[in-house]
């Protein structure tokens, strides 16, 4: 087997990042190939090999699957973000099943929970911004994958369609250039969007800078003209050279603070830097699988706490909420969170999870129950250790279940046995897979 080698391979499953599972040859050598599905023979290529794989890109589909489907994006091949649009959803629910079902074999589970809306569900946009070479004009959207060429993306139909229209506002109309990664001269870096059920919009540009140039004040007063429906507008200023889309500080230029997300009789104050889920329809399924297994007058730690979503989902079924957050941001809009929904039974901690872990296994302090809805990378070792003394019910968020399954092991260690779990569809058509994990101490 060569690089260029082009092989017709009979597709086995598909496996978690969305890759086509094929086997070669009589020692039955994996290769992987994108944008294939089960039970489909194609023709592909290799791109690259190592000692145990090789991944290869799709030549051909000579025998497709009865539920591939026509991609409803028209720029479905270019920009690679919703990985598999060639699937029918029904489908690739039972196909995310299997994948988790495969990760996690000694637990029983039921399907994935379908996503309330398969189009413009994303409520959180972020586009690089950049420009043409010659004509100098900007465009937004997202690399194409495994690469720094840059799809200039003017309709995406899984995010709100005024969200189009704002960014192709901003080509048109933005005063200054874009950033250029390789002479590090240019204004803007990204533009992020966030837009509430309700349709109301912060924009945050984050620039190559450390002010905001009069210019776009001007800017910020045109663009909120033609769209009203957005509330804020903040600079977020990030010179490094990394990247790392945030910088630590932000300045707002126009409007509220804030904008407020309404779910159900919750309100959710949500800042230009902090986390919220980007599809809050089904998230609203996670927040009600874990109100479901939760007793009354419980007391919860609800570690990584973002901007307060879950520990207020709780608050009819809480004693007392004790709430952990990093981001200094996020933890005051938790604070104002809690105020606004008139919760008294809590107290905040902002700072390094594990540290208030081992302050509280200092002091002796147990809870009902602990909530974890770390980052994608997931939570370490340590932590999970302080963690296990603290409560004998712990109930895990996740967006990988890769790095899920390797906590859960380290639980497993610690007498954790899982008594449910359920994955949720948040971003339709692609291979992510959130997860609800709930165990006990045995």
């Amino acid at each position: 087997m060569r690089i260029g080698d082009i092989f017709e391979l009979n597709i086995e499953k598909l496996v978690y990042q969305g890759y086509g599972l094929a086997r070669l040859g009589d020692e039955k050598f994996c290769v992987f190939v994108e944008n294939v599905l089960p039970d489909e023979t194609v023709k592909a290529q290799i791109v690259s090999i190592n000692k145990k794989y090789a991944n290869a890109k799709l030549i051909e589909v000579v025998k497709p699957s009865k539920y591939r489907i026509k991609p409803f994006c028209p720029i479905y091949n270019a920009c690679g973000s919703c990985q598999i649009q060639i699937c029918d959803y029904d489908y690739l629910i039972d196909l995310k099943t299997q994948i988790l079902q495969e990760i996690f074999p000694d637990i029983k589970m039921a399907p994935v929970i379908k996503s309330p809306k398969l189009l413009e569900y994303r409520h959180k946009t972020q586009y690089p911004a950049r420009q043409t070479k010659n004509s100098k004009r900007i465009m937004l959207g997202y690399f194409k994958n495994k690469s720094h060429e840059l799809t200039n993306i003017k309709f995406c139909p899984v995010q709100p369609d005024i969200i189009n229209k704002i960014a192709q506002f901003i080509r048109d109309y933005f005063p200054e250039d874009c950033y250029d990664e390789k002479t590090n001269n240019g204004l803007l870096k990204h533009i992020l969007t966030r837009i509430t059920t309700k349709g109301d919009i912060l924009l945050t540009l984050v620039l190559n800078s450390d002010c905001v140039d009069e210019k776009l004040y001007d800017f910020s007063k045109k663009i909120t003209l033609e769209f009203p429906s957005i509330k804020s507008i903040f600079a977020n200023f990030n010179k490094s050279k990394t990247n790392k889309i945030l910088g630590d500080k932000s300045h707002k230029i126009f409007g509220d603070d804030c904008i407020v997300e309404f779910l159900e009789d919750k309100k959710y104050k949500i800042g230009a830097t902090s986390f919220f889920q980007v599809n809050p329809l089904a998230a609203k399924e996670i927040f009600n699988i874990i109100k479901n297994n939760i007793k009354s007058d419980s007391t919860i730690l609800d570690a990584y706490g973002g901007v307060g979503a879950i520990g207020i989902w709780l608050k009819d079924k809480a004693k007392h909420i004790t709430y952990i957050e990093e981001n200094l941001e996020a933890s005051k809009l938790a604070k104002d969170n809690y105020k606004l929904n008139k919760i008294e039974n809590y107290e905040i901690f902002q700072g390094d999870a594990k540290k208030h872990f081992l302050n509280f296994k200092k002091q002796n302090k147990i809870f009902d129950y602990i909530i974890l809805d770390p980052p994608r990378s997931g939570c370490d070792r340590e932590g999970l250790s302080e963690i296990s003394d603290l409560a004998e019910n712990i109930i895990y968020v996740s967006c990988n279940p890769v790095t899920l399954k390797r906590d859960y092991e380290i639980l497993k260690e610690k007498r954790f046995k899982v008594q449910f779990f359920q994955g949720v569809d948040l971003f339709p058509y692609t291979y992510h897979i959130e997860s609800v994990m709930i165990l006990k101490k045995e």
